[in-house]
C-alpha cells in the first residue's frame, strides 16, 4: 500500500535551540581584530544569529516538526496535520502519528497483518524520513512500523522520487521534476523559507495547503514515473 509523506520542519523552539545558535555564530574569518569583531557584532551579529537558528529547520538534531502531510494509495485524499503553536513535539507527534496509523487501518484492502507491504515514498529520502525518525527518537517515541530504519534499502523498502528521476546521489527540486513531467508546480505560492512564519502567524490552514500540495505532487510524479499514465510501446 502506497504511503506518500512530506514533512514541514522548524528551526529548535526552545531557549536552549537559540543559545546554541548564538554560540555556533562567528565573526566572519577575515575580521581578526577584537575591536572590528564587536563593530560586526554591533552592526551584523542579530540577524547573524537569527539566520544561524533558522538552519536548524534542516538539521534533526535540533529542529522540529510542524506538519506532516501524508496521502494513501493512488487517489486517497491527501491530508496534514499542523502542530498548534501552544502544542509540544511530542504531543503533535503522537497526534500525527496516530492519524497517519488510523487513516491506514481504515484504507480500503488493509489487514494488520500486511502491515509490512506498506510501501512509504517522499522527496528526499535523505532528509524527510531520517528528520522524521529522529524526532520520534528524541521525544522517546518508538517509530511506526511503515517507518523506513537506518539500514533499510532506497527502491525495495521504501521509495524517493528525487533518487528515481536523478539517481543515486543525484539531486532535483521537487518543483523542477514537475516541471519536466508537465505537473503544476506545488511551490507556485511559496516555497520552505515561508513555513516559520506561515507557522508562527498562525496561517496553519495555509501551512497545510502548501504541505498537502508537496504530498499529492510527490504521489503523482511517482505514480507516472512507475508506469501510470504512460504509453506502453509494442
Amino acid at each position: 500500500m502506497l504511503l506518500v509523506i512530506d514533512i514541514e520542519t522548524l528551526p529548535g523552539q526552545s531557549d536552549h535551540a537559540r543559545a546554541i545558535a548564538r554560540a555556533e555564530t562567528k565573526a566572519p574569518g577575515n575580521i581578526k581584530k577584537a575591536e572590528s569583531i564587536e563593530a560586526w557584532w554591533a552592526e551584523h551579529g542579530e540577524a547573524a544569529v537569527d539566520e544561524q537558528w533558522r538552519k536548524q529547520a534542516l538539521d534533526p538534531a535540533l529542529g522540529e516538526l510542524c506538519a506532516i502531510g501524508f496521502a494513501i494509495g493512488e487517489d486517497g485524499e491527501a491530508d496534514s496535520i499542523v502542530r498548534g503553536l501552544d502544542e509540544t513535539e511530542n504531543a503533535f507527534l503522537r497526534r500525527a502519528l496516530a492519524a497517519i496509523n488510523a487513516a491506514l487501518r481504515d484504507a480500503p484492502h488493509w489487514h494488520p497483518a500486511m502491515s509490512e507491504a506498506v510501501y512509504p515514498v517522499c522527496h528526499s529520502s535523505s532528509f524527510d524520513f531520517p528528520f522524521l525518525r529522529a524526532r520520534c527518537w528524541a521525544n522517546r517515541i518508538r517509530p511506526p512500523h511503515w517507518m523506513p530504519g537506518p539500514n533499510d534499502r532506497q527502491g525495495r523498502d521504501f521509495g524517493d522520487t528525487m533518487t528515481w528521476f536523478a539517481g543515486y546521489g543525484g539531486r532535483v527540486s521537487l518543483s523542477k521534476l514537475c516541471a519536466c513531467l508537465g505537473l503544476a508546480d506545488p511551490k507556485e505560492q511559496g516555497d520552505g523559507r515561508d513555513v516559520l512564519a506561515l507557522w508562527k502567524d498562525g496561517q496553519h490552514e495555509a501551512l497545510a495547503a502548501y504541505n498537502r500540495a508537496d504530498v499529492e505532487a510527490t504521489r503523482t510524479a511517482w505514480l507516472i514515473m512507475t508506469g501510470a499514465d504512460c504509453e506502453v510501446l509494442a
